[in-house]
């Protein structure tokens, strides 16, 4: 999988996450820098297990739907993620919850998130 697909891919998930990063470039590049440098400081290999689970999200669309995940509507994207989450494989939905975290630790350590947090919390 190249490096364009991949990127592509995890933020077609945290689009599935992160609603709000839908049609928002900006901030969808601020979060895959912020997702790649906390990839690159976790335990040894950890950035290959999450290249895998992507290839595994890709290659389960595709026998579930007979689609790259690239290729799903937001809604099919949506159902297809909530259902792999119930998968019975454990290793699957604990890789799934751990990319869903680090989503979310890099779009909220974005400062334009946080800023946008800090003045919705003082009205």
């Amino acid at each position: 999988m190249s490096d364009k697909i991949f990127k592509n891919n995890v933020l077609l998930f945290a689009e599935v996450i992160i609603p709000d990063l839908q049609d928002n470039k900006l901030i969808q590049e601020a979060l895959f820098k912020n997702f790649s440098q906390l990839l690159n400081q976790l335990e040894y290999q950890a950035d290959s297990k999450v290249k895998m689970l992507v290839k595994v999200i890709e290659f389960l669309s595709v026998v579930y739907h007979f689609k790259a995940f690239n290729k799903l509507t937001y809604s099919k994207r949506k159902v297809f993620i909530n259902r792999l989450f119930q998968l019975p494989v454990a290793k699957i939905v604990a890789g799934l919850t751990g990319l869903r975290s680090l989503v979310l630790i890099s779009y909220y350590g974005l400062e334009e998130v946080v800023s946008k947090i800090n003045s919705n919390s003082v009205k």
